[in-house]
């Protein structure tokens, strides 16, 4: 009997140090966890190289950590977005560059993805306008940079089929204008030596 009395008293006298003890680690773990969460670091929106805009010239000058480098070339813009963005690569360089600039500096965004939006813009402007407006309501961004193989695929029978009809067809019609140019329907190209036997007088 005093052997079971000796017992229950250690039970007894035992089970407040465990509930401190229990407590304890409890209090410590939820002080860690805290600290710990103070501890990370948040998260930083990277920054770009943004271009500036200069009063005296009215453009937009890029900046000098600005490589210039394109995210695709003038055939990329093609694959991705139609021939209107491939076309204004290639005969207004300086006036594409100075939308992609405006649009870094605008969004504060990097090259690529201004590039992106320029294209998008370029090929269905109503389309682009609508999603920007979304995105201000929380729909999620478009990456534009990303290579649709359907609109690839598209792009490519425009440049090997349709492209190669038109220019035939407007050169056929050239042809046949010089060799049997018709009646003028205008004075106006009687100084320019046009038809001018055809002009009525």
């Amino acid at each position: 009997r005093k052997n079971t009395a000796a017992l229950l008293t250690i039970k007894r006298n035992k089970q407040p140090t465990m509930k401190t003890t229990s407590l304890l680690v409890l209090a410590f773990a939820t002080t860690t966890s805290a600290f710990g969460s103070f501890g990370k670091p948040k998260a930083t929106t990277p920054k770009f190289p943004m271009p500036t805009f200069d009063d005296a010239t009215q453009r937009y000058v890029k900046s000098p950590d600005d490589n210039g480098v394109m995210p695709y070339d003038a055939i990329g813009s093609a694959l991705r977005h139609g021939p209107v963005p491939f076309i204004t690569r290639l005969t207004n360089a300086d006036e594409y560059e100075q939308g992609v600039l405006k649009y870094m500096g605008t969004a504060k965004v990097s090259r690529a993805e201004a590039v992106g939006n320029m294209d998008a813009k370029l090929n269905n402007p109503m389309d682009w306008s609508y999603q920007k407006m979304e995105e201000k309501n929380g729909k999620p961004k478009i990456d534009y940079t990303r290579l649709d193989p359907k609109q690839a695929a598209l792009t490519s029978v425009w440049a090997l089929a349709i492209t190669p009809l038109v220019i035939n067809v407007v050169s056929s019609t050239v042809s046949q204008f010089n060799n049997e140019p018709g009646p003028c329907v205008s004075k106006a190209f009687e100084g320019l030596g046009i038809c001018s036997s055809y002009i009525p007088h």
